[in-house]
């Protein structure tokens, strides 16, 4: 006997409002051609489970409120019992299950006693020993398997071991007097009382459950399915322990992926029947298509426009993507600018700073060689003045010598003019190369200002583009208009943003998800035809809807 706490959670709704049986829905006027991706999670949602599979009430693992209400055929909300009812019933329930477990438990003691001794060969006050020892673990396993779901750290191994005590019990009842084979009445009659005691047990179970709102303490593949369909649920189980999911949420991925599959062969044999998509005809052919996933008629007849909204959906989220990424790629480039401009700057700052030291280096290196010259001309002016004085015959050389000196002397002079004004002109080679810098940096900031401002007034561009788009798309919707008029005002949109020369067929056909060049012809007369009756999505004016309303 296996049960599974259920959570209190309630079912999931529909993904959109059903129309009325037997009625096709409105909103599938409105479908988009798919793209063949993947569907996202709101494909409408009953509780069967996946492909090939049996519905199962608890597949996804919630259960009704305990206060649900439920209702008549007509609407009206029926009345529950009443308080005093509850309790009387509650009343009765315990006594007659503490009657029934206590009947079942005295007469499983004595028959587990006198098995222990006469079968399995304990003695009189061991077999007792033995026959509290089964019932009570019985009790024990499921207790505390019930207080560890109340603390939610369930342990499904005691579930399975009182389980197997309840057999263990049946048959050591049953064996109680004899072969089973040979006494097969006294064996089921012996053996019904540890059923009793068990069931008694697990109603009692089941009430705390409920009453206390339990959350559920492992979510496990119901044992029907495995009989049901044995290979989709082996893969199920498969899984579940291979990736350490839930029953709930493999049947729930596995009933997307199998709906899916079945709306792709659905939208491959219209088109091989050659039907057009939305067309009564092509429609009527999705209850039949997905009865086996176990939607109803109004859910499967509403599964086109489900898929539309995701796929436009999928789309503008690329959209947005794509923008993101862009406006991230500008970023990117605008900062590896400024590195570039700034690069530039400190090198032309180095650079000048290096041919100011050169200069200055340099002008410093001839003003030492002149001075030097210089003190060796008065050195030698000296001497010469001393030699004058001791010997006369060499006074014409000394003064011819301090000639030369004092030539000398006057060249290194020049020289350290020309040294002095070489600083000076370097100098003012630096500042101009700093007022060169000065200015590349201003003519980079004016730069990176006219980037951003560009930037900004492209988002903006985008931006309104998109609201433009969201508002026709949502006056489409507002208005039921046909997938041909979506079609018409998606070509019309084309058209406004170049011309109607700039537009080609295979543009027009690529748009709207076509491949017949007459159809994408007649389209996109009839969006010139719209353009020139003064359609206008930037201002909302729509003349077809405005003649309608």
């Amino acid at each position: 006997m296996t049960t599974t706490l259920e959570p209190t959670t309630s079912a999931p709704a529909l993904a959109g409002p059903a129309p009325a049986s037997g009625a096709r829905p409105a909103a599938s006027t409105t479908r988009h051609e798919p793209s063949g991706t993947r569907p996202g999670n709101t494909f409408p949602a009953p509780s069967a489970p996946a492909a090939g599979t049996a519905r199962d009430d608890t597949a996804s693992g919630t259960r009704p409120a305990a206060s649900a209400t439920p209702a008549d055929a007509s609407g009206t909300p029926a009345t529950g019992p009443g308080r005093g009812t509850k309790v009387a019933l509650g009343v009765a329930s315990v006594v007659g299950g503490l009657v029934m477990g206590a009947a079942g438990f005295y007469l499983s003691f004595g028959n587990l006693s006198t098995a222990g001794h006469t079968v399995f060969g304990f003695s009189a006050d061991d077999a007792r020993i033995f026959a509290v020892g089964v019932d009570v673990a019985i009790v024990t396993c499921l207790v505390l398997d019930l207080f560890m779901a109340a603390i939610r750290t369930g342990w499904p191994l005691l579930r399975l071991l009182a389980h197997l005590m309840t057999g263990a019990s049946i048959y050591f009842n049953a064996k109680a007097h004899g072969a089973i084979l040979d006494h097969v009445d006294k064996a089921a009659s012996h053996g019904l009382m540890p059923i009793l005691f068990v069931i008694g047990v697990e109603a009692g179970r089941r009430i705390l459950v409920h009453q206390a709102a339990l959350p559920a303490d492992h979510d496990v593949i119901p044992g029907h399915r495995w009989l049901l369909a044995p290979l989709p649920t082996w893969r199920i189980f498969k899984q579940m322990k291979v990736w350490g999911e839930p029953y709930s949420a493999v049947v729930a991925r596995q009933r997307r992926r199998a709906v899916f599959d079945a709306w792709t062969e659905y939208k491959a044999e219209v088109a091989k029947a050659g039907l057009e998509q939305g067309s009564e005809e092509a429609l009527a052919r999705l209850p039949k298509k997905l009865a086996p996933f176990g939607l109803t008629v109004d859910e499967a007849l509403a599964l086109p426009d489900e898929m539309a909204r995701e796929e436009l959906r999928r789309q503008q989220e690329q959209e947005r993507r794509d923008r993101e990424l862009e406006l991230e790629k500008e970023r990117a480039e605008h900062q590896a600018a400024k590195e570039r401009v700034a690069h530039r700057k400190e090198m032309a700052a180095l650079n000048a700073d290096l041919s100011a030291t050169e200069g200055v280096a340099g002008a410093q290196a001839r003003g030492a060689i002149a001075e030097a010259e210089a003190r060796a001309d008065r050195q030698a002016r000296a001497a010469s003045a001393l030699t004058e004085a001791m010997e006369s015959k060499e006074a014409a050389e000394a003064r011819e010598r301090a000639a030369e000196a004092t030539a000398r002397a006057v060249e290194a002079d020049a020289r350290a003019a020309e040294a002095e004004a070489d600083k000076t002109a370097a100098l003012a080679r630096t500042k101009a190369e700093r007022a060169r810098v000065l200015e590349a940096e201003q003519r980079a900031a004016e730069a990176e200002a006219g980037v951003a401002e560009a930037q900004r007034r492209a988002a903006e561009a985008r931006d309104a583009a998109a609201q433009i788009l969201r508002r026709a798309i949502e006056a489409e919707d507002a208005a039921n208009l046909t997938p041909r008029q979506r079609r018409v005002r998606i070509v019309a949109r084309l058209i406004l943003a170049k011309s109607p020369e700039d537009v080609s067929l295979d543009e027009v056909a690529a748009a709207i998800g076509v491949t017949s060049g007459s159809t994408a012809s007649t389209t996109k007369a009839d969006a010139v035809a719209l353009i020139e009756a003064g359609y206008d999505p930037a201002r909302g004016i729509d003349p077809e809807v405005t003649a309608r309303h």
